[in-house]
């Protein structure tokens, strides 16, 4: 009887733990699923802000992008042709959004010999002009720059105005009455090119016309269409 009475309490005792034991689990699972729901519903918001923070940061590159192409296309490549009191004249490769003191750096900057006083630095550079930069003391030259239209050139001409009878265009060289340094200002005419200009005039008097220039020495054809738009004989 006592043994009976003893076993059925080993088995109630061993019942309640076991009672026990179940509830333990279930308390840790239900607080683990608590734990991961309250975890799942914390990350969604973060990742929902994170995607709108990158949808934030494309659009802004977009923009971006946008502004800087309209940018780029607004500014387009020209050419200006610099000459006269520069160290380097030339032509230039530039944009339509710089000055004409640009095109004077690129070239070199004024020689020694520069008259700045006449010249617009400020000026604003268009494709194909022409920049002619005037020595000090210069027959003829006022203390202002003009920008003028020369249809033989399909340029804009950018020179001092000439007040001589002489030199009856300012966008022309006179070859009948220039010097061989003013000659120098005409493309392909070198010093030595220009020298011998000034010889045959002297051995042979002015020029009639223009294509008279082909005969002198060192002038071919090359070399006169080039520069056949920038001279004139005087009588035109």
């Amino acid at each position: 009887m006592l043994k009976t009475g003893k076993e059925w309490l080993i088995k109630q005792r061993l019942f309640i733990e076991i009672g026990m034991l179940g509830c333990l689990i279930l308390s840790i699972v239900g607080i683990s699923f608590l734990f991961f729901k309250d975890a799942n519903s914390v990350k969604e918001p973060s990742t929902m802000m994170s995607y709108l923070e990158s949808e934030n940061q494309s659009q802004s590159s977009i923009e971006l992008n946008q502004i800087d192409q309209s940018s780029t296309s607004q500014t387009e490549k020209i050419y200006v042709d610099v000459k006269g009191a520069v160290y380097l004249p030339g032509v230039y490769e530039v944009t339509n959004d710089m000055r004409l003191i640009d095109a004077v750096n690129l070239a070199g900057g004024f020689s020694d010999k520069a008259d700045q006083k006449p010249v617009n630095l400020s000026l604003k550079l268009t494709d194909q002009m022409v920049i002619f930069i005037p020595e000090i003391g210069e027959v003829g030259a006022e203390e202002t720059v003009q920008e003028t239209s020369a249809p033989s050139l399909e340029a804009n001409i950018v020179t001092v105005t000439e007040n001589t009878e002489e030199m009856t265009n300012s966008a022309k060289v006179n070859i009948n009455l220039a010097d061989a340094i003013q000659l120098q200002q005409l493309s392909g005419i070198g010093e030595k090119k220009a020298e011998q200009i000034v010889s045959y005039r002297q051995e042979n008097g002015s020029f009639q016309t223009i294509e008279d220039l082909k005969n002198v020495s060192g002038i071919g054809e090359k070399t006169f269409e080039a520069l056949k738009a920038s001279v004139t004989v005087g009588n035109d």
